[in-house]
């Protein structure tokens, strides 16, 4: 009996020398973990050769329906990055970098734009050789701002793939229904040709993103 009130007061005290270094390593650990990151450094390519054409389109959609923003993402293929050195383990987000698409309005139901397939200057950042990069990702966001809650519309393909359409009911019904900007519930075509009965497809309107090398 002793024996077992030897070790718990023992334990007590390992407890109250522990708990001021505990609550003095507290702050450090937050600071680690919400540490602000600084953008990682890329350079838009000041002359870029490789024109792709990024075309955004709907069909039998509400008019209020816009297409709102678009971008390409790009990742780095070679063995330029920093060590990892932070206290997760994780690279966050340096072997991928996203440029803005900017768009022009063809018509009611057309958008254009354009990007450079070496959009991102292939140079020394990190002092590890040049960056080379590919674009992984071509993406755009369709708005509309006339229901209950502001709802966005979001559709990406890749370069192989070429295009993607989606599909929405014609009552835009957001996610979450809670006043603030939220996505869309739509579908992709191989999943609203399994489920949408015909009869049913009319109350459904669909959008597309296409990209191709631009012709000279």
């Amino acid at each position: 009996m002793m024996e077992l009130e030897g070790h718990q007061v023992f334990a007590r005290a390992v407890s109250r020398a522990l708990c001021p270094l505990l609550l003095a390593l507290l702050p450090l650990l937050t600071a680690c973990g919400s540490k602000e990151r600084t953008p990682p450094p890329y350079e838009a390519n000041p002359s870029p050769k490789e024109a792709y054409e990024v075309v955004i389109t709907t069909h039998d959609a509400p008019e209020d329906i816009y297409a709102s923003s678009a971008s390409v993402t790009y990742e780095v293929t070679n063995d330029c990055l920093p060590p990892i050195d932070n206290f997760e383990g994780v690279r966050y987000g340096i072997d991928k970098h996203s440029l803005d698409i900017p768009l022009r309005k063809v018509n009611s139901t057309t958008y254009e734009g354009t990007y450079f397939r070496d959009g991102i200057l292939n140079a020394d950042y990190y002092g590890k050789g040049a960056c080379d990069w590919e674009v992984v990702l071509v993406g755009a966001t369709l708005k509309t701002d006339t229901t209950t809650s502001p709802t966005y519309f979001t559709i990406s393909t890749t370069v192989d793939a070429g295009s993607e359409t989606r599909y929405s009911s014609k009552s835009i019904k957001p996610l979450i229904n809670d006043g603030s900007p939220s996505p869309a519930d739509t579908i992709p075509t191989s999943r609203f040709l399994k489920t949408v009965p015909v009869a049913q497809r009319g109350d459904y309107f669909s959008y597309q993103i296409t990209i191709s090398p631009r012709k000279e």
